[in-house]
């Protein structure tokens, strides 16, 4: 078996079948081993070509878990049968409990038919919940195998937003039941001899009355004029670009980062001056529940200071920059990725490896701030409400 580096890769096979062999040592964490099968864009085409515990193998059966307990994980990769339009096959593993800190020594074994035995072993790692092990992709006519060692923070569901999958709440380790809708469920417990009885049109018979009444009471002029419904549906596609525009920065590297450290900045600046007008605002309506009789003198003006600075408050424009990195963030991962596939030197590798990391850890910063700016939008515009009932309540 020939082990590889971080950031190494090597031949790996022309065809045929590969099995790979997740290891660790049990009583340092449960590791749930997850495959990506993703195009040229680094996303996966449909969230069938995600395989872990609750989607255990991909279309046609190309790839499969094989194996999953305690300290050992293992999956089944039918080369020859994976679409043209998937160029890599990306092994992770994700963590319920605890951090990868804790499990290094972890190895994962690539071994093909027609080829040797490849490896990788885990030998360092921070507190990430997540981490990338390594690939198989497509170089040539044939397959290679990088070692990559990339980790997460926060588990599974940045990892499989990272490509392009999107991860709901169900709990880990908790199967989805194969009647996931209520209505699979009542049909079910119907006896045979009444299932001729259509459930599922009736509710969507219900649904649809529902719809159609709640119309009626908020609109009712539309029932008046059917045809301005169809009218404003259409020139809203009017209004819809016809050509795909895809992404671009008009950044450099290095200004994307610079960009990103005033983005951080001016983000927790937005957090201090909304939780302290939270905080201002509380203690006005304590105030206001203890008052016996008229409002303290100070209220009035106070609301309306606090009102024209949350309104000022650039939440909505730094949003937009974080937009914008995201996507200058996604091309520098997309070129980097690129360049470590044509690549072979050990030294180069190992600094675009480097490179891969901070655009990835770029990019999932970047998420979690859009993510939390959105949060403090909202919060914001219940703050200048809240205070302008404190305004309506004392007058200046």
């Amino acid at each position: 078996m020939k082990m590889l580096p971080k950031g190494g890769n090597a031949p790996l096979a022309s065809r045929g079948i590969v099995r790979l062999e997740l290891r660790w040592e049990e009583h340092r964490g449960a590791l749930d081993a997850v495959c990506f099968a993703v195009d040229e864009s680094g996303r996966v085409p449909e969230d069938d070509w995600f395989v872990f515990y609750n989607q255990p193998q991909a279309p046609g059966d190309v790839i499969r878990i094989t194996s999953a307990e305690p300290g050992r994980a293992g999956f089944l990769l039918r080369l020859d049968g994976l679409p043209a339009r998937i160029q890599r096959c990306v092994l992770a593993a994700t963590l319920e409990r605890g951090q990868f800190r804790d499990l290094t020594g972890t190895v994962l074994m690539a071994t093909a038919e027609d080829g040797e035995t490849l490896g990788f072993t885990l030998s360092e790692a921070a507190d990430e919940q997540a981490l990338i092990l390594a690939e198989i992709y497509r170089h040539g006519t044939g397959w290679k195998f990088r070692a990559i060692g990339q980790g997460f923070r926060g588990g599974l569901q940045p990892l499989a937003e990272h490509f392009g999958v999107t991860v709901g709440e169900a709990p880990a380790h908790a199967p989805t039941p194969e009647w996931q809708h209520p209505w699979d469920r009542l049909e079910d417990d119907i006896p045979a001899r009444s299932r001729r009885f259509p459930v599922k049109s009736l509710m969507a018979l219900i649904l649809l009355a529902s719809g159609a009444g709640a119309l009626w009471h908020f609109n009712p002029a539309l029932f008046k004029d059917p045809g301005a419904l169809w009218r404003d549906s259409q020139r809203l596609i009017e209004r819809l670009p016809t050509v795909y525009q895809p992404p671009s920065c008009a950044w450099t590297d290095d200004q994307v980062f610079e960009r990103y450290h005033a983005l951080g900045k001016s983000y927790v600046t937005i957090l201090k001056r909304v939780e302290e007008a939270n905080r201002r605002l509380s203690g006005m309506r304590r105030e206001l529940g203890k008052a016996d009789s008229e409002c303290p003198a100070s209220f009035g003006e106070q609301s309306q200071r606090e009102i024209e600075q949350l309104e000022q408050l650039p939440v909505g424009d730094w949003m937009e920059e974080a937009t914008q990195l995201n996507a200058c963030a996604g091309l520098l991962i997309k070129r980097v990725e690129s360049e470590l596939g044509q690549e072979s030197r050990p030294l180069i590798i190992q600094r675009l490896v480097h490179e891969a990391d901070r655009a990835r850890n770029l990019e999932s910063d970047l998420t979690n701030i859009s993510r939390d700016l959105a949060y403090q939008r909202n919060k914001t515009g219940r703050l200048i409400d809240g205070f302008k009932e404190i305004l309506e309540a004392c007058p200046r």
